[in-house]
Formats: structure tokens, C-alpha cells, sequence
């Protein structure tokens, strides 16, 4: 063998990976993920209310009208709702780092703000607060605490208006 076919021979052999087990987070660099990604999400909603004014002059003309129809449900802290159980660090936490507050928090499309404030219909004056996966345009899901209650409200098509301050 020539030296040339013995050092190809010696670079070209695959050897076997070894797989490394997945790092251990301590509570402090858990923690810290949990607050970066709170931290990515403002950053989106701050993109979205720097776009041209464009959008904005979309967003005024629907300011301007009184109220909007929503389909709003009903969610909860629990796995049915957010795959976070009681246990996790994140439970009861919303995409804009509030805690849920009942009467209070509302999910909704991310067109709209967090702190953004709506009057529902029959419901009351609720605060965007949340993000969801299955939240679009035209949908608002109201926080409530229990499964039953949430089951109880179902799918209804209300009437919403902004609140301007």
C-alpha cells in the first residue's frame, strides 16, 4: 500500500457517532429559556406595530367601526387547553408573561396588541393577554378556570368592541 491509499484508507473510515445525552437545565437557565421566548414574542408584536402605515391605516378603519362578531371559546391553564400541567413552569404563565386572570385574560389573534381591551357582548371588558395556536383573525379565546365551565361555554359568535383609552 502506498502512503497516499493508507492515509485515505485512515481519513475516509467512518467511525460511529456517539449520541450525547440531552443537557440538564437548572431552574435559573429554565427560567432564563422561558424569559427569552417571552422576550422573542414582544419582539414579533413590536415588528407588527412598526410595519408600514399601511396596515395601520386598515387597523383605523376597523377602530373605527363600533363592534366586530368574534367566535370566541373558552380555555384554560390545564393540558386540554395549553399541554401544560399543573407541574410545569410555564403553567398559568400567558404569551405576554401575565398570569391567566379570570375576567380578566383573553387570547387573541396576533393582530391585536397585548393590553389591548375588548367589551364582549354579555361578557364584559376582557384584556389581551394570550396567543394560542388555534387563535385567528375573527377569534378570541376567553380564560375561564374550570374544564366544565369551558365545555359549558362552548363556540359562541359575540359582539366586541375595542375599548380606546
Amino acid at each position: 500500500m502506498t502512503t497516499m491509499t493508507l492515509a485515505c484508507g485512515l481519513l475516509c473510515t467512518q467511525h460511529p457517532a456517539t449520541e450525547k445525552p440531552a443537557p440538564v437545565l437548572t431552574d435559573d437557565q429554565a427560567a432564563l429559556q422561558r424569559a427569552n421566548k417571552r422576550i422573542e414574542t414582544l419582539e414579533d408584536e413590536i415588528k407588527a406595530l412598526k410595519e408600514p402605515t399601511v396596515k395601520h391605516q386598515t387597523q383605523a378603519k376597523a377602530e373605527r367601526t363600533p363592534s366586530k362578531t368574534y367566535e370566541v371559546t373558552a380555555y384554560t391553564n390545564g393540558v386540554e387547553s395549553t399541554g401544560k400541567s399543573a407541574g410545569h413552569p410555564d403553567y398559568g404563565v400567558t404569551a405576554s408573561g401575565a398570569r391567566t386572570e379570570t375576567g380578566h385574560t383573553i387570547a387573541c389573534p396576533p393582530s391585536m396588541a397585548f393590553g389591548t381591551r375588548l367589551n364582549i357582548e354579555g361578557i364584559g371588558v376582557r384584556t389581551c393577554e394570550d396567543r394560542g395556536g388555534a387563535i385567528t383573525e375573527g377569534h378570541i379565546d376567553l380564560y375561564v378556570e374550570g374544564v366544565s365551565e369551558a365545555q359549558a361555554f362552548g363556540r359562541q359568535r359575540l359582539k366586541a368592541e375595542i375599548i380606546k383609552e
